[in-house]
């Protein structure tokens, strides 16, 4: 992706762990899934909103171990960047992604994130500008002012008050298409995934294309958990995240072609994690060793017809824990 397009997703990504307690009730935030192109086959959506307002969470990010030249609050981080940039990060509500993904593992460049909130668009236009040191131009596509790179290759374009879309030039058309009515909205398999996966912080679906098993994400990934083939007939995956008083909970539903499928992958799964807890009692550090035997003790892995759902639950103290001790701060 071109240098803009990251620029915006850091900003998302930002606003997974800031100020706690605090929302802008006053906006409407429309449905963003009515704007995605029928081409894509991967979406998910953060709700920042709701991520805002969760103080375990929020305070992750005070947690991870950061250099001095870094604001060591998330506090601190928001402050900054609202004075030295204009741009407040609790404005924005919830962002949806989007992307034509291959098996082949050559995925192009068709992605994009439909973001609603609050924001000024000169304010927000400005700042991206300044950090990226890039000059943006704008053209005009079906009444709407886009505003892009020199090469026209990354696109940004304000929807309405509250929503815009940022991406490659083609998909943020797309976009604007299915906005006037002169193209197909999302339909079908992964539209079905998602619309089941119901309210989560953050919740992702998949159409899964032919060969992923056999394509470069698929070599990759067996080359460190081993034979992957059980995985070769799964149709759609679902994944969500989400919290209750104390804990995060990881959900991941694998549905295949048939039950024999989900079988094989059920399988798969449970002899995956026996792995792990081998090689987690070589660890010599008996810290690290029991946090992480603590936490693959959670995950468990159950079958219905054709699906697979995988659960993994993590207190915040034990997560809060595993940072510290991946960064070397544990005793």
């Amino acid at each position: 992706m071109r240098k803009i397009i990251p620029l915006l997703l850091v900003v998302l990504l930002l606003a997974v762990f800031p100020l706690a307690g605090c929302s802008n009730s006053s906006v409407v935030v429309t449905d963003p899934i009515k704007l995605v192109p029928d081409k894509a086959n991967l979406i998910g959506l953060v709700d920042i909103t709701s991520i805002l307002q969760n103080g375990n969470l929020t305070g992750i990010y005070d947690t991870v171990p950061k250099d001095t030249s870094y604001p060591q609050t998330f506090y601190d981080a928001l402050s900054k960047l609202k004075d030295e940039y204009n741009i407040d990060l609790m404005g924005f509500q919830e962002g949806l992604f989007f992307a034509e993904v291959s098996g082949s593992g050559d995925q192009g460049n068709y992605s994009g994130v439909i973001i609603e909130g609050t924001f000024n668009e000169s304010d927000l236009i400005s700042a991206i500008q300044s950090v990226s040191g890039t000059e943006l131009s704008t053209i005009t596509y079906k009444d709407y002012k886009i505003y892009t790179d020199e090469l026209q290759e990354s696109a940004i374009a304000f929807l309405n008050a509250n929503t815009l879309v940022i991406g490659e030039m083609q998909p943020v058309k797309d976009v604007i298409d299915v906005k006037v009515g002169d193209a197909e909205a999302l339909s079908g398999e992964v539209l079905d995934t998602y619309n089941q996966l119901g309210n989560a912080l953050i919740k992702l679906a998949i159409a899964v294309p032919p060969g992923v098993a056999e394509g470069q994400l698929g070599q990759s990934a067996s080359q460190l958990l081993g034979n992957l083939s059980a995985f070769d007939n799964v149709k759609t995956v679902g994944v969500t995240l989400s919290t209750n008083d104390s804990s995060v909970v990881l959900n991941l539903r694998l549905c295949c072609a048939d039950s024999d499928s989900a079988q094989s992958i059920e399988q798969t799964f449970n002899g995956l994690i026996t792995s792990a807890k081998f090689l987690t009692g070589m660890s010599g550090n008996q810290q690290q060793k029991q946090t992480l035997d603590t936490l693959l003790n959670k995950v468990t892995v159950t079958r219905n017809d054709n699906c697979v759902h995988v659960n993994i639950t993590a207190t915040f103290s034990e997560i809060e824990e595993l940072i510290k001790q991946g960064s070397g701060q544990s005793a």
